[in-house]
């Protein structure tokens, strides 16, 4: 369970929090608290609140003196320097004045300089919060103020700064205290029913406009339901909640992963913060590369397809030793795109030389035929589902993406019960996708007709969704996964 640690000048002026001690700076600093924040039971993290952060003041030891505990701290103490001089922060300007300029749609009438005052990256006015939430996403404090100023190039931020709560109206204050339990999960983790407190706070990250995301609405509905049954209170955020993420204590990345995109800026961030995550950075960039991939999984003795890794240099030798057909991959391909099937030299040049164009290399993999492949869900290095994903109709993928017809478009699967699963299906699943970490993983394999098993990739982001996954073990599928993430963040 987290547990903050607030630290301010006026220990008197902050309500109380669930699961948080108010702290003076001197006494935070002398470590007069509690013993508990280094124990199993607690994750302890700093909120500081002093009023003077400049260099070896009270606010600067605070966020220091939380480093070297190894207590997450808000600010920490690389913020805290790259505030106190403007030089530091420079670089961000002209992105900030580009987002000002965006929602901030202010006549320029009097005042023309304007000072706003933002709480954890929240503000009550909706056309400042992007604004707003970028801020804290760049620095991290938890009050900061930032002043505009209009000139013939409209409007511009002039200086951002530290704030503080001391002086404060009644009014300001209250807003901060929304924030504050927001920021600590205080405001979700009493039931209004029965004022039962919720142990964990955990953010599913989803994107709803996605047409092909790895949970649907269905499956996501099942984790707010059975994460609530478990004591735990399940949201679901989007790509626009990414200055939020500390306030929760676990992410369960639920939109397809990619390394140049959000979910990795998600995932980067939550393990920045200590806070536990499915999907890792780690397994991010394993599973997003399928050349990577391939190495890892032949250099370990894991049955994989015969596989070259040609270049604009080295393809003409391949293509002297190959034997038709041939699958050509780009790495970083999903759901079947980037993937071409060539029957012969003509098809094979065509399509190398199209994809070296879009990748440095590419890879050529021997093709094995199969009336369906099989997906393994893994779990923390133990099987969690069994399905059979058989072809597209009239095609040698499972998905069709240039058919018209959405019947045609994706082959018909079956949930398959875990002691049906051929063992060494099994057991080639968990030997791959345990080389990859300890996460929810989708392996996918074919198994030929003579029994012989090949593991074709694994996936960082397999799906689960309302009724295939879950079709023969209900909702203990759903409580399995959160019971995992208790693990983690309790670990």
């Amino acid at each position: 369970m987290t547990k903050y640690i607030i630290v301010t000048d006026k220990p008197e002026s902050i309500k109380p929090q669930a699961n948080s001690e108010v702290l003076t700076p001197a006494d935070f600093i002398s470590n007069r608290f509690k013993k508990n924040h280094g124990s199993k039971k607690y994750q302890s993290k700093v909120i500081n609140l002093c009023n003077n952060f400049d260099y070896l003041c009270k606010g600067y030891y605070v966020s220091l003196l939380a480093e070297a505990r190894g207590l997450s701290c808000v600010p920490h103490i690389s913020n805290i320097v790259t505030l106190n001089w403007k030089r530091n922060y420079e670089f961000a300007l002209p992105e900030l004045n580009t987002l000002l300029k965006k929602y901030f749609l202010s006549p320029g009438e009097e005042p023309l300089a304007r000072t706003y005052t933002t709480f954890f990256g929240r503000h009550e006015d909706e056309k400042l919060e992007p604004i707003t939430r970028h801020l804290f996403d760049l620095f991290r404090f938890p009050v900061l103020t930032f002043s505009i100023k209009y000139t013939e190039k409209g409007w511009t931020i002039e200086r951002v700064d530290s704030g503080a709560i001391n002086n404060m109206s009644s009014q300001r204050l209250e807003i901060f205290h929304n924030a504050l339990a927001k920021f600590t999960g205080s405001a979700w983790r009493l039931s209004s029913k029965n004022k039962k407190v919720e142990r964990y706070w955990i953010a599913i990250l989803h994107d709803p406009e996605e047409a092909m995301p790895p949970s649907d609405k269905g499956a996501l509905n099942k984790f707010i339901r059975i994460g609530k049954q478990m004591g735990l209170w399940i949201e679901i955020i989007t790509k626009q909640d990414f200055s939020t993420l500390l306030e929760y204590d676990a992410l369960f990345i639920r939109e397809t992963t990619a390394i140049n995109n959000h979910t990795y800026r998600f995932a980067a961030k939550a393990e920045h913060e200590d806070i536990p995550c499915i999907d890792d950075t780690q397994s991010i960039i394993r599973c997003c590369n399928k050349v990577f991939l391939h190495e890892l999984l032949h250099s370990h003795a894991v049955p994989v397809p015969k596989t070259y890794v040609i270049d604009r240099h080295s393809k003409k030798t391949f293509f002297d030793t190959i034997s038709f057909p041939v699958v050509i991959k780009i790495p970083d391909g999903s759901f079947s795109r980037g993937i071409h099937k060539a029957e012969n030299f003509k098809q094979l040049e065509e399509y190398s030389t199209e994809m070296l164009k879009k990748s440095e290399i590419v890879l050529c993999q021997e093709f094995i035929e199969s009336e369906f492949d099989w997906r393994i869900g893994i779990l923390d290095k133990q099987p969690l589902f069994a399905l059979q994903y058989f072809m597209a109709k009239g095609h040698w993928q499972i998905y069709n993406h240039q058919a018209r017809s959405k019947a045609q478009k994706i082959g018909n699967h079956q949930t398959v019960p875990l002691n049906k699963v051929p063992s060494e299906v099994i057991e080639a699943a968990i030997k791959a996708a345990g080389l990859i970490g300890k996460g929810l993983y989708g392996v996918d394999l074919k198994q030929t007709r003579n029994g012989e098993v090949f593991v074709i990739e694994v996936n960082d982001n397999p799906n689960i969704d309302s009724g295939i996954e879950d079709a023969l073990v209900g909702d203990s599928l759903y409580q399995k996964i959160l019971e995992h993430m208790v693990k983690m963040i309790e670990s």
